[in-house]
């Protein structure tokens, strides 16, 4: 891990921050990065979006309104 994270890194803990809570230090490197890096930056949005759609899915009982399908 070097002063300046990688893209490889960066999407570790876009990975992780799903699952866990990141160090100070982390989301410091992840923000950071995700400034600069447009790349990173949409995966970070992609990975939120399929966790959000995962979450839909575990509920399928719940009706599904036109405010809930946009």
């Amino acid at each position: 891990m070097g002063f300046i994270p990688t893209c490889k890194e960066i999407h570790r803990l876009a990975s992780e921050k799903l699952d866990r809570r990141l160090s100070y230090g982390e989301r410091i490197r992840l923000q950071t990065h995700l400034l600069y890096c447009t790349a990173c930056r949409n995966f970070d949005g992609q990975m939120l979006l399929i966790r959000r759609a995962m979450h839909r899915m575990a509920k399928p009982d719940e009706p599904v309104t036109e405010r809930n399908s946009q």
